[in-house]
């Protein structure tokens, strides 16, 4: 039974009753046991407080045989009231015929006990059900809080409920499946076996029928581990003879019911009906919660994780990743010139912006993970188990995703979209969260005072560096020197995947003036493979210190123009 986990006896009832003997009788009984009970001989005195009341019930317990409204047509006015259609409800009745209990079943209750009941049996039975009731009243509740948010259409209910049968012995599941087969209902029901040999571990039944036995004996009873969960099937316990005290166990283990082998075909399939008729509107419920979650952690417009998830998501991973001694990557990314596109093209394609570059983050993404909008034009990317290395050529992959979109105004007018990146890592850059936010966030800017359209890891200091020493050689011949050797590294490359050569080729490339020697060498760069990464790092150190000496010792003679 999907119920709470918790099966107190607190909890509020309706006991209605024209008897004022049996009503004194009964409530008596389940007062003791800690309910809070309110007890009414007419029925439409109860109908009204229960529609309209100041405070809704989680049980309804309603005799059946009343004058002028009987407990049947009671249990009809109720489900058609929005705020009792989701009541549990059990009939109350001196009489034991199976009739009796499937007319009233079909009608909308959920289950009935006889007057005579032992007190132990009553009582699982109504803690079972005011359980149920809570959770319930929980889920309407979140449903009705998102109506206004959630107008999605339900999903049709298939043609046939999916019902499975697990019994310890082979032939007695059968029968029982051919029983049910050949009953006026069994059409409504798709009927499988599976043998009490296999252990369920998942199943796409809509109900279980499971014998006592492996419902709750053995090493593993079934009820053990699906009794209570939220999004297990319905259990329906079949046992061989009538136990009060196995019938007892079966509901506080969290049986949606208890039936025995001597019940009679009809009945049975009237309660496979009821009790998938609750699991239905349960699982509506839940469906309706659920979707709502889903839109409180979205951002309306890109249809990404928003900031609160993020800053919630960021946490978990960022414990984990120090639980485990992993590496973790922080990315974060901001649309350039964003605020031009909306003054020229309008207010429209900025929001065209924004999901075409959620769309590409998205796809370019892992599914592991995290792609959130941070706010405004800015974007935010948790990468689990990701190093630096790893990290840089992911953010690297995501700006080359953006880097060639293109939206158009209302009015006319295009433009192309870029983005700048800064990339941070634990435990390369940071220790703490604040700390990865805070340098992943001064790399972003980084990136954006360098040209925008480029990726800048986070520095492991704020302190400036050290000047490079001088070389020894002279600065013109130096120079010379480290043009030959990227014209060599160029030369013997090879085309490889994207890596951080690309990254590095691409900065250096940006940094000279279009027509000179160096643009036109880190054109090709551009292009270059991981085998020449490290030699082109010792490149551009080599590059750097000559370009000191040179501005120490006077502009050098070049070729540049």
């Amino acid at each position: 039974m999907a119920a709470l986990t918790s099966l107190g006896t607190s909890g509020r009832v309706l006991l209605v009753d024209d008897s004022p003997i049996a009503l004194e009788a009964i409530g008596s009984r389940l007062k003791e046991s800690g309910l809070d009970v309110v007890m009414l001989t007419s029925p439409r005195e109860a109908l009204e407080l229960a529609t309209d009341g100041p405070h809704p019930f989680d049980l309804l317990i309603l005799d059946v045989i009343m004058p002028g409204l009987d407990g049947h047509e009671l249990t009809r006015r109720l489900r058609d009231h929005p705020r009792t259609a989701n009541t549990p409800i059990l009939l109350l009745t001196s009489l034991d015929s199976s009739e009796d209990r499937v007319t009233g079943l079909t009608v909308g209750a959920d289950d009935f006990f006889t007057k005579t009941a032992p007190d132990a049996e009553m009582l699982a039975r109504v803690r079972s059900f005011i359980s149920l009731g809570k959770m319930r009243a929980q889920l309407l509740a979140q449903h009705e809080a998102m109506a206004r948010v959630m107008r999605e259409q339900e999903a049709p209910t298939p043609p046939q409920a999916r019902v499975e049968i697990i019994h310890h012995m082979p032939v007695v599941g059968e029968r029982l499946a051919r029983a049910l087969r050949g009953s006026p209902v069994g059409s409504d029901f798709h009927l499988t076996q599976r043998a009490s040999a296999q252990r369920l571990t998942n199943t796409d039944a809509d109900l279980l029928i499971v014998s006592y036995s492996i419902a709750l004996e053995g090493e593993q009873p079934l009820l053990k581990r699906l009794g209570f969960d939220e999004e297990a099937p319905p259990i329906i316990v079949v046992d061989d003879a009538e136990s009060t005290p196995r019938r007892v166990t079966a509901f506080d283990s969290g049986a949606d019911d208890y039936l025995t082998l001597q019940t009679p075909m009809a009945e049975l399939a009237a309660r496979m009906g009821s009790t998938l008729r609750r699991q239905r509107r349960q699982r509506q419920l839940r469906t309706s919660r659920d979707r709502a979650m889903l839109v409180a952690v979205t951002d309306p417009l890109t249809g990404l994780y928003n900031r609160a998830y993020f800053h919630e998501a960021l946490g978990v991973e960022f414990r984990r990743a120090q639980r485990y001694k992993h590496p973790m990557t922080l990315v974060l990314l901001d649309l350039d010139l964003f605020k031009q596109v909306n003054d020229n093209l309008g207010h429209s394609a900025g929001d065209q912006a924004l999901r075409e570059v959620s769309s590409r983050l998205r796809q370019t993404a892992r599914s592991t993970d995290v792609v959130a909008r941070h706010g405004g034009e800015e974007f935010a990317m948790i990468l689990p188990e990701t190093d630096l290395e790893h990290g840089l050529i992911a953010a690297e992959r995501f700006r080359a995703a953006v880097e060639g979109a293109t939206v158009h105004g209302a009015r006319g007018g295009s433009r192309s979209l870029t983005i700048s990146v800064g990339v941070g890592c634990f435990p390369v850059h940071a220790t703490s969260i604040s700390d990865l936010m805070e340098l992943t966030d001064a790399a972003l800017y980084s990136a954006k005072r360098q040209g925008r359209n480029r990726v800048c890891a986070a520095s492991l200091s704020t302190d400036p560096p050290p000047p490079p020493p001088v070389p020894a050689a002279a600065p013109h011949s130096t120079t010379s020197s480290v043009m030959e050797r990227l014209r060599r590294l160029v030369a013997e490359d090879v085309e490889g995947p994207l890596t951080a050569t690309r990254t590095a080729a691409r900065m250096l490339h940006d940094a000279s003036a279009p027509g000179d020697t160096l643009h036109t060498i880190t054109s090709q760069l551009r292009n270059s493979s991981d085998e020449v990464r490290q030699e082109l790092l010792r490149v551009m150190d080599d590059l750097s210190r000559a370009l000191v000496e040179a501005g120490r010792s006077g502009p050098p003679r070049s070729d540049h123009r």
